[in-house]
């Protein structure tokens, strides 16, 4: 048996509000989570996930693989980081070693005690490789690290072309075409099983492959530019315009003009209005008309705010960031660099603030915070229309989200 753990580090932080209710190695960029390719990459071994403690229900409700807690095995185990976009497997047998790329911690091939050495809450609050480097070859390696949201924004369109590559075995049509759909550089595109591409559609596969899941219905007169993600039972609206790096998650309703932006799953877009080089969450709506700005009027370097901090993303072009169940109302207009927490409600005639901290009740100069009850009623009301039904397990969540980011809202009074 081979064994791998995949581990959450202590650079989570820099990734909320994306990651409140998800660990860092769920995150979308390409055609899958950071997991899933990883498990795509050791389809065999045997998987242990380290998290934050609070987040340990919810992996053990969406896998069967063991939580925070290696198994008993004289055998080697291969650690590996999951804010790493890994398009290539690391060997898990071989010599003890670990992979370090700027003083992160890439991987660890570990044996015998040096596999006890590590814990989730090692990973989460020292720098494992002070422990390790002493007694264990050090390697020097190069791979695509997320360290913030716009890191993910960078390497998606890219990752869409190489995770097409690696994984895409058979490119093919299942789903049905209907009259007058035109498709460009058809062995780059696929559509899944039970997918339905309606009259006048154009899907241009030229610059970049289209994969277009199960169950997705593409409405008429929209046109695809790929590199282009569609999940599994989504729908695309009329006269849409998808382009270059959209990534669109399960379950999703989306419409108007998307450029290089994933939407995590479970989320709405359906109405125009432009949105670009963004991240959003599960269970966002967007009303109608709401944009994005991605880029400035001087051509200049966005900066966002993160911990109180203003930090240079070194982005030309880079839009927002929003974390789950948050909502906006129709004709909002989002500045470049924006960052909105878990549950937060916008409604407001004039720009919203760049950063709003979750469970913010915004509407104009009014902010408040958006009472808990309130909030995860509405969240529940918002499952049920997807047939959804929230698990105790996610109402517990929702509701430990809600005091953990309670210095969060604090902390922004003074912003």
């Amino acid at each position: 048996m081979q064994y791998i753990c995949v581990f959450e580090d202590s650079q989570y932080s820099q990734l909320i509000p994306l990651v409140h209710a998800r660990a860092t190695f769920e995150l979308r960029c390409g055609l899958f989570t950071h997991l899933e390719r990883i498990v795509k990459h050791y389809s065999h071994a045997d998987v242990t996930l380290f998290c934050r403690n609070y987040l340990s229900d919810i992996l053990h409700e969406r896998y069967s693989y063991r939580i925070n807690t290696l198994p008993k095995t004289d055998e080697t185990c291969l650690f590996l980081n999951g804010r790493v976009i890994l398009s290539a497997p690391i060997p898990i047998e071989g010599q003890e070693e670990i992979g370090i790329q700027d003083n992160t911690l890439v991987y660890a091939r570990l044996k015998g005690k040096n596999i006890n050495r590590l814990t989730p809450e090692l990973f989460l609050t020292e720098n494992p490789i002070k422990l390790l480097k002493s007694e264990i070859r050090v390697v020097d390696i190069h791979v695509p690290i997320i360290s913030y949201f716009w890191d993910i924004v960078k390497y998606n369109k890219s990752q869409i072309e190489k995770d097409f590559a690696l994984f895409v075995k058979e490119v093919s049509i299942h789903g049905k075409l209907d009259e007058g759909v035109y498709l460009m550089n058809k062995d780059q595109i696929f559509i899944g099983k039970g997918s339905r591409i309606k009259p006048c559609c154009v899907i241009n596969a030229e610059n970049g492959p289209v994969y277009i899941g199960n169950h997705v219905t593409i409405a008429s007169n929209t046109t695809i530019e790929g590199p282009v993600y569609i999940g599994n039972h989504s729908v695309v609206q009329s006269n849409s315009k998808i382009r270059g790096g959209a990534n669109i998650g399960e379950t999703c309703k989306i419409g108007g003009e998307v450029v290089n932006t994933i939407f995590h799953s479970y989320s709405n877009k359906q109405h125009d209005g432009f949105f670009g080089d963004s991240y959003i969450g599960s269970w966002v709506n967007i009303g109608a008309d709401t944009v994005t700005s991605n880029l400035l009027n001087t051509y200049g370097n966005v900066k966002v705010q993160i911990d109180g901090n203003t930090v240079n993303t070194n982005h030309m072009f880079l839009g927002m960031a929003t974390g789950d169940h948050t909502k906006t109302a129709i004709n909002t207009t989002i500045m470049t660099g924006s960052i909105f927490g878990f549950a937060c409600n916008i409604a407001t005639p004039t720009y919203p603030p760049k950063y709003l901290p979750s469970f913010t009740w915004y509407s104009g100069s009014d902010k408040k915070v958006y009472l808990l009850e309130k909030a995860l009623q509405v969240a529940k009301t918002v499952m049920k229309r997807r047939d959804k039904e929230m698990t105790q397990t996610e109402e517990q969540l929702f509701r430990m989200i809600f005091q953990l980011t309670e210095k969060e809202r604090n902390s922004a009074q003074s912003i």
